[in-house]
């Protein structure tokens, strides 16, 4: 009778082999590209910036990031659902105004 009762709970805890098996909750993280802001350009009419190298506007996509607004010192974008605002360096809005 006792060799009945260790067969039973060994398969009891094997489970039911017909359920799927579980699923992680864990979400698994996106590398993304690092963004960096170099320059912003503004003629009076259209503020552009320079985004990893690339010359973007507003609602332009860089780096799976969509430019959402330029001011004069940073641009805001949207990445992943996330609001990301870009800075640009102290030491270039530095040598802008020194030069003004």
């Amino acid at each position: 009778m006792l060799t009945v009762l260790a067969g039973s709970v060994s398969v009891q805890a094997a489970g039911d082999p017909t359920r799927p098996p579980m699923f992680s909750n864990t979400k698994t993280k996106t590398a993304y590209a690092p963004l960096q802001l170099s320059m912003i350009l503004n003629d009076g009419h259209h503020k552009r910036a320079i985004i990893n190298e690339s010359v973007v506007g507003v609602s332009d996509q860089v780096a799976d990031a969509k430019v959402l607004s330029i001011a004069e010192d940073s641009v805001v974008v949207s990445r992943a659902g996330r609001r990301i605002t870009l800075r640009m360096p102290m030491a270039a809005v530095r040598k802008e105004s020194v030069n003004e």
